[in-house]
């Protein structure tokens, strides 16, 4: 069974895997995380997020407050690898690809 991971480090974690859900959250980061339970500052972390912050898994724990042990189990979660961000469970959102 996979351990507890916040919605925040699902995020996280599956836009350090995926890069087409990066580059859209990083272009529309409003309509990335609906349906996802974040904090104002989680939020505001998000908005804030750019392709800098990706070239190490300790930069991007560092700026978004997250161990990189919490990385590592938000990116191996299973719904951080099966579900794209803004996409509605059982749905692929056009144009992404694995």
């Amino acid at each position: 069974m996979s351990e507890r991971v916040s919605d925040f480090a699902l995020i996280i974690g599956h836009i350090w895997r995926c890069t087409s859900c990066r580059d859209a959250l990083l272009e529309n980061p409003t309509s990335m995380w609906v349906g996802y339970k974040l904090s104002e500052a989680q939020r505001e972390c998000l908005t804030n997020l750019s392709a800098d912050d990706f070239h190490t898994m300790m930069h991007l724990a560092e700026v978004t407050g997250l161990t990189p042990r919490e990385i590592d189990a938000a990116i191996d979660h299973p719904r951080a690898r099966l579900r794209h961000l803004g996409s509605v469970k059982g749905e692929l959102r056009s144009g992404l690809s694995w």
